[in-house]
């Protein structure tokens, strides 16, 4: 035992260590000063000495929403402010204890932690424990307590499902089901189709079943006292009729296919108009390429003489007549062909004067492969 306190403050604090359960009992409070003796036997202390330790409290705000921010709170008695209990829980790591002295002088120890609320905290189990130091700090002791969160929230994971699924017979029965979760619990179900014209309402309740006429769209809508929850669309085919209110898939898939194709059939038209463009044009080269047409005007010089021109013409290596040449001519090597061509100059005095009379010989030589024709004058000076 070790009194703390300072009796001329009026302060009597005193500090007892290692209790055990045999100093329960009740106690009075003494002052000896010889010659002054007293005891203050109209105020007694009764002293209980527990063998476990306070359970600490958990304190949470009443009627909790989703999308609210809320401070749960832990608490423990702390009879002993200079050996507090250590409190942890579930909530956080590392929770930051605070000793705080109550009204009536005594002490508590706690933590907080604020969080926003969801659909996921509801039934979340908070729980909360006091480690209390004894035995001088070498030793602790442990209590722990639990809460469950009730948390409000409007209506979640709202389906809509069809029986029989797939296509229906018109004229049979089907049934709409629609379902969904909430707290409170759902107090409304509203079926709604739709239309060209918008959503119409056909019935209320968790199950709809109604004779198949015609197909559609369908979906529900879950209702409490927090909110709504609309589900997901459902398709009602009926056997050799459309859907109404939009195409069938097939035929859309379809139209995509088609349009794609027309696509591709453009540009391999495209394509091969210009290839058949340009194949046309080497053509017409080739064919330019082995046609040597010289053509002057007819004339003759002063003297009454043709001008005659020497011309030397190579062919050079195409395919095309290359598959033609037999193994004979290949083995030859080049044949030289002259022609003569008669050329007429325009009349120009100076001209014809000056240069006089010339002569033109065209010289073939075909090679091994040979169709191009590189043509060389040889102008000859009289």
């Amino acid at each position: 035992m070790n009194i703390t306190g300072n009796l001329k403050e009026k302060n009597c604090t005193t500090l007892f260590f290692n209790l055990t359960t045999t100093y329960t009992n009740t106690y009075y409070f003494r002052i000896m000063n010889w010659p002054y003796r007293a005891t203050a036997a109209c105020d007694p202390l009764k002293i209980t000495i527990k063998d476990s330790p306070w359970r600490p409290n958990i304190t949470i705000p009443g009627n909790l929403k989703e999308k609210e921010s809320v401070t749960i709170t832990c608490s423990a008695l702390t009879p002993c402010p200079h050996s507090p209990p250590q409190l942890t829980w579930n909530l956080t790591q590392d929770s930051d204890n605070k000793t705080e002295e109550n009204t009536d002088g005594s002490f508590t120890t706690k933590i907080q932690q604020t969080i926003t609320l969801s659909d996921t905290h509801d039934g979340k189990k908070i729980s909360c424990s006091a480690r209390y130091p004894v035995n001088q700090g070498k030793d602790t002791k442990t209590a722990e307590t639990e809460e469950t969160l009730s948390v409000s929230y409007v209506p979640k994971n709202t389906s809509a499902s069809i029986s029989p699924s797939g296509l229906v017979s018109a004229g049979s029965w089907v049934k709409l089901t629609c379902s969904s979760r909430a707290k409170p619990p759902v107090s409304n179900f509203t079926w709604f189709k739709k239309s060209r014209d918008g959503a119409v309402k056909v019935s209320e309740g968790e199950i709809y079943s109604f004779n198949v006429t015609d197909g559609g769209v369908y979906y529900c809508v879950a209702t409490n006292d927090l909110g709504n929850q609309t589900s997901a669309e459902i398709r009602v085919t009926v056997a050799g009729h459309q859907n109404s209110g939009s195409l069938p898939l097939s035929l859309l898939l379809g139209g995509i296919l088609g349009f794609i194709l027309l696509i591709c059939l453009i540009i391999f038209a495209f394509t091969a108009l210009r290839l058949l463009k340009y194949q046309t044009q080497q053509e017409t080269q080739s064919q330019t390429s082995e046609e040597l047409v010289v053509e002057e005007p007819t004339s003759k010089t002063e003297g009454g003489e043709e001008n005659i021109h020497y011309g030397e013409i190579n062919f050079s290596v195409l395919g095309y007549e290359a598959s033609s040449v037999s193994v004979q001519d290949r083995g030859q090597q080049q044949d030289t062909v002259y022609a003569q061509v008669k050329v007429n100059k325009p009349k120009n005095g100076l001209t014809q004067r000056a240069r006089g009379q010339e002569e033109l010989y065209a010289e073939v030589r075909k090679s091994e492969n040979s169709c191009v024709k590189t043509l060389t004058k040889k102008y000859r000076d009289q």
